[in-house]
């Protein structure tokens, strides 16, 4: 619960120009403690704060709580993602520094179709082409290899060994574990000669090796050429963008993209070129491990920025590398912003104006927030007036019930 103060400005309610002592300080610290005790299963990594409707102060207590929380030792990131209203960005003195929007857009939708490997990893290569779903062929080279990666639509689709030594081509494989002659394989690359067809196709086809046999076969190769892309770490690569129907999605194997891809490059989300872009947006304030990211620009379409992969991405990134994220939402019942970004967060915090809003209002948010799955950690009565009598009373019986009869009674 919030007590009331006189009017102030924006910046004259940040908590950094309150003593330490204060009513208003003490809220605060309350707050924190209560939050850490609302999931007792894990530790809250990163929230969103939000209310019913506008004006109900909802971005003082976002900023005073990751303040709070900072003052702990914590490195605390603020994420701006009114991009209707940017509360944060103004009060922190940000209109004018790129942010959120320009990180999303431009930023991580910037295309990068040459480049140094040691200035840009495969594994932000592959995760920046999945979130530009990009189509076509990412070819990475040093002195010794080539390996040609495969994407339709961001999606990995196949990885080829261009230079791959003799004996552990197909053909050469499928002979050394006895599952083809000689002979028939001089067959078969006979025939691949003069047609157009894939060694394997042709030896499925003409009864030589059995599908499942292929399959696995073609899997071993794809995960050898996989490691192959990713021991080059000096060279360099090339994409060249393609229409989906030049890419093969046919090939069969049994290999899942994505476990390969956790297995060998996304060990604790390790992006360096990425992390890199998304720290260059990221301000520190003058409190101590209190971070910012500000909104940026207002963009025309907020919604469909916020519900982006390029957005999961950027908070996933951020909960990993801050102690505590806290985000900002626009209000619940004007805009969907908050229940699209909730469930990629350890929950929500609700911000009611004491004596304000409708009742209707708020069960209708809280309503649509469960309807979302959203999970609701408590809700804040904010400016309070601890002045009026029926506060008072409560307040006095409270402190005379748990510490004894007040002084000078």
């Amino acid at each position: 619960m919030l007590k009331l103060f006189k009017k102030q400005t924006e910046k004259d309610t940040l908590l950094s120009q309150f003593p330490v002592k204060s009513g208003y300080a003490e809220s605060f610290r309350t707050m924190r403690t209560n939050l850490q005790f609302t999931s007792m299963d894990k530790d809250l990594k990163c929230i969103c704060v939000t209310s019913a409707t506008e004006m109900e102060g909802k971005t003082n207590t976002a900023a005073n709580l990751a303040y709070t929380i900072a003052q702990t030792g914590q490195r605390v990131l603020m994420v701006d993602c009114d991009l209707r209203k940017p509360g944060l960005t103004k009060r922190f003195g940000q209109e004018k520094t790129p942010g959120l929007t320009e990180l999303i857009s431009k930023k991580l939708g910037a295309i990068i179709t040459e480049g140094a490997i040691a200035d840009v990893r495969l594994n932000d290569l592959i995760k920046l082409n999945k979130l530009q779903k990009r189509t076509g062929i990412l070819s990475i080279s040093d002195d010794i290899n080539q390996v040609d990666i495969s994407f339709c639509n961001g999606s990995l689709a196949d990885i080829y060994w261009k230079n791959r030594p003799e004996k552990q081509k197909l053909a050469s494989s499928l002979i050394s574990n006895n599952l083809l002659t000689k002979e028939q394989a001089q067959t078969a690359i006979g025939h691949q000669k003069k047609s157009v067809q894939k060694l394997g196709t042709i030896l499925t086809t003409m009864g030589m090796i059995t599908r499942a046999e292929l399959k696995k076969h073609l899997s071993v190769h794809i995960v050898e050429a996989f490691k192959t892309a990713v021991s080059m770490f000096d060279g360099k690569f090339t994409f060249t963008s393609l229409p989906v129907s030049k890419i093969d999605t046919t090939i069969e194997h049994n290999v899942n993209f994505d476990k390969l891809f956790r297995e060998f490059l996304d060990d604790e989300n390790q992006f360096p070129f990425l992390t890199k872009t998304i720290e260059s947006m990221i301000v520190k304030t003058d409190m101590e491990n209190l971070y910012l990211l500000p909104s940026g620009k207002i963009p025309p379409n907020p919604s469909e920025m916020i519900c982006s992969e390029r957005m999961l991405f950027v908070l996933e990134h951020v909960t990993h590398a801050f102690d505590f994220v806290i985000i900002d939402t626009p209000p619940v019942l004007p805009a969907s912003d908050a229940m699209m970004i909730a469930p990629n967060t350890d929950g929500i915090l609700m911000v009611v104006m004491a004596n304000k809003v409708n009742k209707k209002y708020i069960k209708d948010a809280i309503s649509q927030l469960e309807t979302g799955k959203t999970k609701i950690l408590g809700l804040i009565l904010n400016r309070v007036d601890v002045t009026k009598e029926r506060y008072y009373r409560y307040y006095r019986k409270y402190y005379t019930a748990y510490y004894g009869k007040p002084e000078g009674e």
